[in-house]
């Protein structure tokens, strides 16, 4: 007999992280946007582990919008291990910049986690996906899609706490599918 997973379903879940968020981080501008490079300079300069140490390599696609909302994703390695950093714009002041860095949980991963504990309460769905990343802050959530049976189901998943570098969540399937 198979047990769907169709039942309004809150589970929580955590995952390990290295860096806590960082808000408040200014840049003068000038005019124009942030420059890449000067993105990058942040988050070299701001990020650190636990132990204090600063990323080796960090690479940002574009630069950084002068908009308040938007936002760019970076990828870090420390000590070889890679890590997604969301740099958003919070606030513009005259040619100064507000935006925070918060490092994201890669989608995949958040996927992958909600998969484990859905198949360790009832069986393994078919298939769950995350369109992003998620981003390591209290309060942050993202909707995700869980297929089983032949039935898509939505998921949110909420950012619960952020301890050091870890990053706890709860998520809860729709009662009703898509």
């Amino acid at each position: 007999m198979t047990t769907s997973v169709a039942r309004t379903l809150l589970v929580s879940g955590i995952a390990a992280g290295l860096f806590a968020g960082l808000p408040g981080c200014s840049f003068s501008i000038g005019s124009g946007d942030v420059k890449k490079s000067d993105v990058v300079g942040q988050i070299t300069a701001k990020m650190t582990d636990a132990d204090g140490n600063k990323p080796e390599t960090v690479t940002c696609p574009d630069a950084l919008k002068a908009e308040v909302g938007a936002q760019t994703n970076c990828q870090m390695k420390v000590k070889d291990k890679p890590y997604n950093v969301n740099v958003t714009v919070t606030q513009i002041k005259g040619d100064s910049v507000n935006f925070d860095m918060v490092e994201t949980l890669d989608k995949a991963a958040v996927a992958s986690g909600i998969s484990d504990q859905i198949t360790q309460q009832f069986h393994k769905p078919d298939s769950v996906t995350c369109p992003d990343n998620l981003k390591g802050a209290k309060g942050a959530t993202l909707r995700c899609e869980i297929k089983d049976d032949g039935q898509a189901h939505g998921v949110t998943v909420t950012v619960t706490d952020v301890q050091g570098g870890d990053v706890l969540y709860d998520f809860k399937v729709d009662e009703q599918p898509k």
